[in-house]
């Protein structure tokens, strides 16, 4: 096997990989305050209502903790290490939902926190020692693009257990003796279909570990950075992940990283329980499974688009990129706005939406076009930080993640008593003062990277007269 076949096929196992871990995550994110507020109405004393969103907060906490020390972690082990840690905590969050307790979910939302540093971590040292400065930008997108199939076998997961839990879903109201409409009317979710979705999402996070524990991890020749030369100690990893965090160039790209946190915490799990809340949607009870398709075949195609113009269109994978992300971002918000009641994301709405009301076909739109914009934003991050440190990668991937935890932590934590509006507003002017940061710091970049070219070339060619 030839060594650009030996780095797809390492990126491909690397985004089946995150695949199976996320598979549970991202459609347990898409229902789970609808989950736990259908519980809470069951049984008040055993979950809060608000513990979707609190929980979540807890993860990100714990993420952006977990993140300042996981490079550290790196410098002592391995990505392929991290990756199997990683993929045993994302194991653990599922399983709780099979005898649903408040002490074992907030605790098991913390190990998912440390989990999503150690995986990230592990993924970006991974990426890395298996790519070359000419392939990182296409086998980023392309591993991006085979993980986010998870969004399209989770809608096939939420969609069948829908199904077959239809029946008792319809009467479920009734069985409950709920006399307030509203809540007659909103999207509920019975014990019987929690277990069968929590149970298929553990089983995808268990082939997850597998896949991890029986990747390759030898590394390919002129790989950006090698995973088996150790050249710094815990300590002064450490060290440079702090000074990483005060660096200007990170501070220019603070924005876009909180805007990786706060798009991807919008539209993972705040515009679906505004969907589920929406009590026009309770004839709509596929609509999860629809919106999660949408996103992850958005995502999907502008991976494998990105991974295709990158090898043709020099630095596609900036600026371009970045464009593209900034005015997807833009229209989804745009349709959400126009869509979907103020109130929504945060109690039972009848409130009626500015233009329209949801459909199947809307949702998917949206869903589409958001998959598109999510993709490029989380790209030109993954390459920004890969070219832009070229001596602290680990550490640029860290802190990235830190400015992006403590983003999405402060939005679960306000999302109870933030109105919609705060989000669809707020997000395409953040996606274009980070796009703006963004070109500054890729042009400076590049110019970086010709001089550096110019001194290799340089000295090669001094070298080869002395030979001479």
């Amino acid at each position: 096997m030839n060594q650009r076949r030996f780095e797809l096929l390492c990126a491909a196992l690397l985004g089946f990989g995150q695949l199976c871990i996320m598979t549970g995550f991202d459609s347990e994110s898409f229902i789970l305050e609808s989950v736990i507020h259908s519980i809470h109405e069951r049984e008040p004393a055993r979950i809060s209502q608000y513990a979707g969103y609190y929980g979540q907060a807890v993860i990100y906490a714990f993420y952006m903790i977990a993140c300042m020390f996981s490079p550290s972690i790196l410098a002592i082990s391995t990505p392929k290490v991290n990756l199997v840690l990683s993929a045993i905590f994302f194991t653990a969050f599922p399983i709780g939902f099979l005898f649903t307790n408040s002490y074992y979910y907030f605790f098991s939302c913390a190990l998912l926190g440390v989990g999503f540093a150690l995986f990230y971590q592990g993924q970006g040292g991974y990426l890395t020692s298996h790519s070359t400065r000419e392939t990182i930008e296409s086998n980023v997108s392309f591993s991006w693009s085979v993980a986010c199939c998870c969004m399209i076998l989770g809608s096939g997961i939420l969609a069948i257990i829908t199904k077959v839990s239809s029946t008792e879903i319809e009467h479920l109201p009734e069985a409950l003796n709920i006399t307030n409409e509203a809540h007659k009317m909103e999207r509920r979710f019975s014990d019987m279909e929690i277990s069968f979705l929590f149970t298929a999402f553990t089983g995808c996070s268990v082939l997850g570990i597998i896949t991890f524990f029986l990747m390759p991890s030898k590394d390919v020749e002129n790989c950006i950075e090698s995973s088996s030369e150790k050249k710094e100690t815990f300590t002064g990893a450490f060290k440079l992940t702090c000074s990483t965090l005060v660096s200007w160039k990170m501070v220019q790209l603070m924005p876009l990283f909180c805007l990786v946190g706060l798009n991807t915490s919008f539209w993972l799990s705040v515009f679906p329980t505004a969907m589920s809340f929406t009590t026009h949607n309770s004839h709509l009870i596929y609509l999860p499974a629809v919106y999660s398709c949408a996103v992850g075949s958005g995502e999907v195609v502008m991976g494998i688009l990105i991974s295709f113009l990158s090898k043709r269109i020099k630095n596609f994978g900036q600026k371009p990129t970045m464009t593209i992300g900034a005015i997807f971002t833009l229209i989804y918000c745009v349709l959400i706005h126009l869509s979907t009641a103020m109130d929504a994301p945060m109690r039972p709405s009848h409130a009626e939406p500015i233009l329209f009301h949801h459909s199947y076909l809307l949702a998917f739109t949206i869903g589409f076009i958001c998959g598109i914009g999510d993709c490029c934003i989380n790209s030109v991050r993954s390459v920004i930080c890969a070219l832009a440190w070229p001596k602290r990668r680990p550490q640029a991937f860290s802190v990235s993640k830190v400015f992006q935890a403590l983003a999405s932590c402060i939005l679960f934590f306000l999302s109870p008593i933030t109105p919609l509006y705060v989000y669809t507003i707020g997000l395409p002017v953040l996606s274009i003062i980070a796009a703006i940061l963004f070109f500054s710091i890729a042009k400076r970049t590049q110019t970086m990277e010709r001089k550096m070219t110019e001194g290799t070339r340089n000295a090669f060619e001094i070298g080869k007269k002395l030979n001479l």
